[in-house]
């Protein structure tokens, strides 16, 4: 029989014992918990975020030093995760300036790549600068410079078009000839009437759902939350129950052999 002191819960083996139930409590817990997304910059973590606790998903932000930050859900809430941020485009692309696309460059490259570095390289310029406009989900931009057949003696203009997925109540429905125009100043030799401008709107029903239908989500997320709790609880205090029995079951056994 184990003695008072023992069996004490001020004890060093009931601290031990203790450190022991935390540390399966806490590996329990992070083994319910799914990477969505590593290596983020923290605006962009910031804005998966809220957008997942927007739409009742129950996520969280974890620092990884150099590395970025990890957005983390619940394994049951993997999937739906996944599908809210496919339609929110997130994470956002990261567009490239025309510093990084001409830097490094190491042997001399014909007019016709220095062309379509340059276009490239606007391209992603006016895409970068378009998706900061309040509302957009994706942006993009394709520039075709103007060129000139020496053979011919023939020449094509240049042209753009732009292509903005966005929500419905997004400003740009009103912008597209400031969209234009920004175009005409960014390309060379652009006119006003080569540049299109396509938008699609986003089904207003999959991206902003309304009260009555977070409210059970969020419902359903906490309920999810506290199920996993609970179980990972119960796991966890089970396993300490099943560690203590073997213990004063060897430790009876010890005393037994000693009596004999």
């Amino acid at each position: 029989m184990m003695s008072a002191a023992q069996s004490s819960p001020c004890s060093p083996r009931w601290s031990c014992w203790k450190a022991l139930f935390l540390a399966g409590l806490l590996c329990l817990l992070a083994a319910c918990q799914q990477e969505l997304h590593s290596g983020l910059p923290e605006g962009e973590a910031n804005r998966i975020l809220a957008t997942l606790l927007e739409n009742g998903i129950d996520a969280n932000k974890v620092s990884r030093g150099k590395n970025g930050f990890t957005i983390t859900v619940e394994k049951s809430e993997l999937v739906r995760a996944l599908k809210i941020l496919e339609s929110h485009s997130l994470p956002r692309e990261d567009f490239k300036n025309l510093g990084e696309v001409f830097s490094g460059q190491g042997m001399i490259a014909s007019p016709t790549e220095e062309q379509a570095r340059l276009a490239f390289a606007i391209e992603q310029e006016l895409a970068g600068t378009f998706a900061r406009i309040d509302g957009v989900l994706t942006a993009r931009a394709h520039v075709v410079l103007e060129r000139h057949d020496a053979a011919t003696g023939t020449s094509s203009p240049s042209s753009a078009a732009v292509f903005l997925r966005h929500l419905p109540d997004s400003p740009v429905v009103d912008l597209q000839g400031k969209i234009k125009e920004l175009c005409v100043q960014a390309v060379p030799g652009l006119v006003y009437e080569k540049v299109s401008v396509m938008l699609v709107p986003v089904r207003a029903e999959v991206l902003l759902p309304d009260a009555s239908n977070a409210q059970p989500r969020q419902s359903a997320a906490g309920t999810g939350t506290s199920r996993g709790l609970l179980g990972a609880a119960l796991a966890a205090f089970l396993v300490f129950l099943a560690a203590g029995f073997f213990y004063v079951r060897r430790k009876k056994h010890a005393a037994r052999k000693e009596a004999s």
